[in-house]
């Protein structure tokens, strides 16, 4: 009976692992030359954001005032990607970056995780990331964010756990050069 709920347990693990894809996405574009190192600074765009695609997102009470938050976001943004990168660097300065991260968030939803160590609050997050070069204005490279899932003790710290989370995931791809 144990190796047969072994077995089990191992065989739900493996097919959750195998559907499991992401979902950040590159749809156009290379990052392969960020690889080699640059300065990048973000731009975070929620002036069109709906609540759970129904309603503009200033109109829910919790994020009434969530312009006020931004700066804290990019913030936490810039020191997670920071910290999972080597050559390619964030700045909160935008004068120094050669680069520029600008997430655009079009839809927000809210949930409540009861399996986390972080919180019962949670967050998604679909939109896109559109990768510039500064000097020029050319597009490098455009993610879609499909759904980022992330949680915290409350709205605000939600918001901003899903913020690194897209942080992380840049990341680890322009370290990759993928």
């Amino acid at each position: 009976m144990k190796k047969y709920l072994l077995t089990l347990i191992v065989a739900i693990a493996g097919c959750m692992a195998a559907m499991a894809g992401d979902d950040i996405k590159l749809t156009s574009g290379s990052i392969a030359s960020l690889k080699d190192g640059g300065v990048g600074c973000v731009t975070i765009d929620m002036k069109d954001t709906q609540f759970d695609n129904k309603k503009p997102l200033r109109r829910d009470e919790r994020f009434a005032n969530i312009d006020q938050d931004l700066p804290e976001c990019a913030s936490e943004f810039v020191r997670e990607f920071n910290d999972n990168s080597k050559k390619f660097r964030m700045t909160e300065k935008a004068e120094e970056a050669e680069y520029e991260f600008i997430v655009k968030i079009t839809n927000l939803d809210t949930f409540i995780n009861v399996m986390s160590f972080k919180g019962g609050i949670g967050i998604k997050l679909w939109g896109s990331v559109t990768i510039k070069k500064k000097a020029t204005g050319e597009e490098v490279a455009v993610y879609t964010i499909d759904e980022e899932s992330n949680s915290g003790f409350t709205y605000q710290i939600a918001v901003e756990e899903g913020f690194e989370g897209i942080a992380k995931f840049l990341a680890k791809r322009i370290k990759k050069g993928k």
